[in-house]
């Protein structure tokens, strides 16, 4: 009887430990948000420290609206605790000229967070992967997004926080998002620029795709589409600042400038896209001078190329199974007449062979490439977050 009370006592000690290191595991994201939380009211110039990540913010100041809980939760990335959501404000007298809505972790995750619906669109102004790799994964896009007049708690605070300070919120916003994530991280960032306060006419729809700022629309207004072009090219060098900030590396760059609605966008073709890339990584501090000089003159060689000259698996699969097809049906012929020594029973032979062995080998390389050939890709999930912009 001692013996069976003693393990019972272990075992019921064991289980009251996993209790307590389960409550601990859940206290964790609360504690870190209790000690860092911004008050609403709060100031912010030149850099925004969230949740062991950094972002550089442009030139503000930026009031904190709201942060806190997000209200999110998903099990595709695990048990972790809550995600944080930071709204702040920038203001224009009593207008508020940008939002910015940043959704980070609190506690690291081990399967990744995947890339956001938007990135996988095409119906939005613009959209750019730059690189989906593993768990790893870095992306952008423009386009415009309805404000939601409720939704989660974070957002609902940064209402009201407006309303008690009888600041007007735009109902229609230009929007930059932005997703840099690895497999333990994520950084979700979003722009929402307030047209009023850039000289256009405020718009009263209730539907997102009727709206004037939608993709076949926008290039209708020269200066919607001037305006859209300059957040583009925004967008390409700060997505290089988001993903520095997800690894928590200080901004070393010149001061940051938000988009204007009077610069019309410079960019022209994928040449000068790319070279604007490239100076924008450069002025953020992304790659170096030497780093910029010779990616510069890489594609100065390429003669303007606009778009690259490897072709996709499925031609590599069909010149594969030509080029082998060739080979094999010279060596059938002989082989054929040898045993036979009939012309007409080898011709009949080899048409045979040549219809049959190339769909098998198709098959089986199609096969091959979908269930085998490819790494895997947790980059490619779509994960969405509770987002305060509606954009659909």
């Amino acid at each position: 009887m001692t013996r069976i009370r003693t393990i019972t006592q272990h075992i019921a000690a064991c289980f009251g430990a996993l209790l307590v290191a389960a409550a601990l595991v859940l206290a964790v994201p609360r504690a870190a948000q209790a000690q860092d939380q911004l008050k609403p009211g709060a100031s912010l110039d030149g850099n925004l420290m969230i949740s062991g990540k950094q972002l550089a913010l442009p030139s503000g100041p930026w009031i904190v609206a709201a942060d806190g809980d997000s209200g999110w939760a998903s099990t595709d990335v695990g048990a972790f605790g809550y995600l944080r959501t930071t709204i702040l404000f920038r203001m224009t007298g009593t207008a508020v000229d940008t939002i910015l809505e940043v959704n980070s972790n609190a506690l690291a995750t081990m399967d990744g967070w995947g890339m956001p619906g938007s990135c996988s669109r095409n119906d939005l102004v613009w959209v750019t992967t730059r690189y989906k790799a593993g768990w790893d994964g870095s992306c952008y896009f423009v386009t415009h997004s309805l404000l939601a007049q409720n939704g989660q708690p974070v957002w609902e605070a940064a209402r009201r926080f407006a309303r008690q300070n009888n600041w007007q919120l735009p109902n229609l916003a230009v929007t930059a998002g932005f997703r840099s994530s690895d497999r333990t991280d994520v950084l979700d960032v979003r722009y929402h620029f307030a047209p009023e306060t850039r000289g256009f006419k405020a718009e009263t729809i209730s539907h997102w795709r009727d709206s004037a700022w939608m993709a076949n629309r926008v290039e209708q207004d020269e200066h919607r589409l001037a305006f859209v072009k300059s957040v583009r090219d925004w967008a390409i060098g700060y997505e290089a600042i988001v993903e520095s900030g997800l690894k928590n590396h200080p901004y070393k760059g010149d001061l940051i400038t938000l988009p204007e609605a009077g610069v019309k966008g410079t960019l022209q073709d994928a040449m000068a896209e790319r070279l604007a890339e490239l100076g924008l990584l450069r002025q953020s501090g992304a790659i170096s001078d030497a780093d910029y000089a010779t990616q510069k003159q890489a594609l100065d060689s390429a003669a303007a190329g606009t778009t690259s000259t490897i072709p996709d698996q499925t031609a590599i699969q069909y010149v594969k199974g030509f080029s082998y097809r060739v080979i094999v049906s010279f060596s059938h012929l002989f082989n054929n007449f040898y045993w036979t020594g009939n012309f007409a029973t080898t011709s009949a032979l080899e048409v045979l062979q040549i219809t049959i062995n190339s769909i098998k080998f198709q098959l089986h390389e199609v096969g091959w490439a979908k269930y085998y050939g490819t790494p895997r890709t947790d980059a490619g999930r779509i994960i969405d977050f509770k987002y305060i912009g509606i954009a659909e």
